[in-house]
């Protein structure tokens, strides 16, 4: 045993984005060889004030690091409960690795100290050696029986460590929109070695351990020690990211940094809305099943620059978070959650209102995500007025197919579809539209192959993974004459942890939507007039066919018409600096970014205009933020569909275009797609289904098969 301990090697070891880079004291590393070790234990033993006065030992173990878990975090447990812990001591932490040593020569864990006060701070880390016996016990793990066992031994399994803990003092933030109104913004603060503030292990909401940045609003603080810095400042895609360098002494006080807004869409009377971001679950800070409340959500929305944020209660978190449903949009005060937490952790920092705060809401509804028909697809209720299908009290009460729940979203005059539609249906190809049947074996909008033609799905939602995927089915729909919508979409922080807005729509709307009813005229806008979708880096204003910006346009026959817009977009001169190996070079790893629509290594990217989503025509737009007028002269020979597109930064809804009064029927390979996609949707998932429901699924799946052969004998070509 003695020789498995030594020695013990004291190394300077700093961690950043990329990993183990450079050298500062702090970690503690013991040679560890394979000899049967089941697991070991790292604490702080007799930490002396490391943070607050301590008049004896802390023994509490205040937080679990399970390496497993996507929500792990070296850190405090986030609930009130604690803090009289944090009062009187600073940190007790299990390190839970793998059950077995890899047998590497050296093995280590990197731990992240944060002190709440300044100046000289020492601490010991005990290591505890759980050795697996020929005996095993029935009653003991063998970390029990190792404690047992050191208890009794008189040399210590650890080492001393002095810390040397600066100073800080809170700095002000003073961010300004360009017209000089106060605002909430994204800020990444970085030191000299690529430290971010506040110490992403120590951070409570409405500051996220996932994040980089934090959301602060005009007037609010950061607590920063002197030094140099490197802070950035941006709310959203429509801005260009600021980036100042600073230098902090014991005396600074404030920095100012002005926003750079390249395009402002609600000048032109577009609002953005995410109809898909959660507070609870997959990456959020705390315990995911509860998550956190509107006041940290709002500042999020705010802080990306969006004016509608759709929080969607769904399974991991539904009996927590559905308590903040209330049928109205709303747009609370960005409160802190846990003041008490905050203020035991040193952290004295006061939320501030801003000129910007009224033009973001919230409206809490429904994804039907873990759910029993959550094999169908995951199932987006907005705008419903109550939340608990009829004669349920639990989850699993609920139906094991979609229909029933599109239906009763429907009676309340609730928007229902489909989130993140591409999953499961990527078929090896970039073509669209492509006439390969998917296999149906994830959670992308499934089944709204069934709800469309029954009249029971309005839209799906994307821009989150590659357009082929997501776009196909909906290409297809509208070739048969349906009027399916597309919606931009995040998933935060499930699919996308960077931020609400990642992807987004845009709605045309007459007034800003505010007020408890804004949620509704901000739908109400999306099904009946202009709005655009992607990644927030691109925009088309004012899309027309003949002048006319509806989306139903009539003309007497065939023939050319005119399609205009005026559209903007914004690249940086130069492409990013190739990535390491195995990194994506943007946040979405094969998803929406204007950078992959660059043409070469110019600034250019390509705008299609298509009809029954076939391009007939493009033109080369200069990404400087500028924004330009494009026409294209399209010749239309029957009722067909028009929009326009920047692959992989924007699309817009299409314009409907009936010749001579007759619907559009653009496609027999699209009704025949349609028709063969619905066996192979059941044959996929009718296992999942009750069977007390199949019958009346196999009803519907039926309905929907009968409906697109109607449409694919009116088509008239293929």
């Amino acid at each position: 045993m003695e020789e498995l301990l030594r020695p013990y090697v004291l190394v300077e070891a700093l961690i950043d984005e990329q990993g183990l880079t450079a050298a500062t004291p702090g970690a503690a590393v013991p040679r560890l060889v394979q000899h049967g070790w089941r697991s070991f234990l790292v604490r702080v033993v007799n930490p002396q004030r490391l943070l607050g006065d301590l008049s004896a030992p802390s023994n509490h173990v205040l937080g679990l690091v399970d390496h497993h878990s996507h929500a792990a975090r070296i850190a405090l447990a986030d609930t009130l409960t604690v803090v009289p812990r944090i009062e009187r001591s600073w940190l007790q932490v299990k390190l839970v690795g793998p059950t077995d040593v890899a047998g590497l020569d050296v093995e280590y864990k990197v731990i992240s100290l944060y002190s709440r006060d300044g100046g000289t701070r020492s601490g010991e880390l005990s290591f505890l050696l759980a050795v697996e016996e020929a005996t095993e016990s029935l009653t003991r793990p063998p970390s029990s029986k190792a404690w047992q066992r050191m208890g009794f031994e008189s040399r210590p399994y650890g080492a001393k460590i002095d810390f040397e803990c600066l100073p800080a003092r809170d700095i002000r933030f003073d961010l300004r929109e360009p017209d000089g109104s106060s605002t909430v913004a994204a800020v990444t603060v970085r030191d000299s070695q690529r430290r971010a503030y506040p110490s992403k292990a120590m951070r409570l909401a409405p500051d996220m351990f996932f994040h980089e940045h934090v959301y602060r609003a005009t007037g609010e603080v950061i607590a920063l020690p002197a030094g140099s810095y490197e802070i950035t400042a941006r709310r959203g895609p429509e801005y260009r990211e600021v980036r100042v360098e600073v230098s902090l002494s014991e005396d600074s006080e404030a920095v100012s940094i002005e926003l750079d807004r390249w395009a402002d869409p609600a000048a032109r009377g577009y609002y953005s809305g995410d109809p898909h971001i959660h507070a609870g679950g997959c990456s959020h800070y705390s315990v995911p099943s509860e998550g956190v409340t509107p006041e940290t959500m709002i500042r999020h929305v705010r802080g990306e620059g969006l004016w509608m944020g759709s929080v969607l209660t769904w399974g991991p978190c539904y009996y927590h978070q559905k308590q903040f449903f209330s049928g109205v949009s709303i747009s609370p005060r960005a409160e802190l959650e846990y003041p008490a937490m905050q203020l035991a952790q040193g952290m004295t920092w006061e939320p501030q209102d801003t000129d910007r705060d009224g033009q973001s809401v919230l409206r809490y509804d429904l994804e039907v995500s873990g759910f029993p028909s959550s094999h169908s697809g995951h199932v987006i209720l907005l705008g419903l007025t109550d939340q608990d299908y009829p004669g349920t009290s639990v989850i699993e009460d609920w139906p094991s197919w979609n229909l029933p729940v599109m239906r009763w979203g429907h009676e309340q005059n609730a928007l229902v579809g489909y989130a993140h539609c591409g999953l499961g249906l990527s078929v090896g190809t970039d073509e669209l539209p492509n006439y390969v049947i998917p296999g149906f074996q994830s959670i992308g909008s499934n089944e709204i192959i069934v709800d469309v033609p029954l009249g029971a799905a309005d839209f799906q939602c994307g821009a989150e993974f590659a357009p082929a995927a997501e776009l196909n089915i909906w290409y297809h729909l509208l070739n048969v004459g349906y009027r399916t919508l597309m919606l931009g979409e995040t998933d935060y922080p499930c699919i996308y942890d960077d931020g609400p807005g990642v992807g987004r729509t845009y709605v045309r709307l007459p007034e800003p939507p505010q007020g408890p009813q804004a949620l509704e005229a901000w739908l109400l806008g999306l099904k009946d007039g202009a709005s655009y979708f992607g990644d927030g880096r691109s925009h088309v204003y004012d899309f027309a066919v003949d002048g006319d910006v509806s989306r139903e346009h009539a003309v007497d026959g065939p023939g050319v018409v005119r399609v205009s817009a005026t559209v903007t977009a914004w690249l940086p001169e130069e492409p990013p600096a190739l990535p390491a190996a195995g990194q994506p070079v943007y946040s979405a790893p094969v998803g929406w970014h204007l950078e992959r629509s660059r043409i070469g290594r110019s600034r250019n990217v390509l705008v299609e205009v298509l009809v029954n989503g076939v391009p007939v025509g493009t033109q080369e737009l200069l990404a400087d933020g500028n924004e330009q007028a494009l026409d294209f002269s399209v010749e239309l020979e029957r009722s067909s569909w028009v929009a326009l597109r920047i692959l992989r930064s924007v699309h817009t809804q299409p314009i409907f275009v009936e010749v001579g009064g007759l619907p559009i029927r653009a496609s027999r390979r699209s009704a025949q797609w349609l028709h063969d996609s619905v066996d192979a949707l059941w044959k996929a998932k009718s296992g999942f289904i009750r069977e007390t429901e199949r019958p009346a699924a196999r009803d519907g799946y039926d309905a929907a098969q009968a409906t697109y052969r109607e449409r694919l004998a009116e088509c008239e070509v293929d």
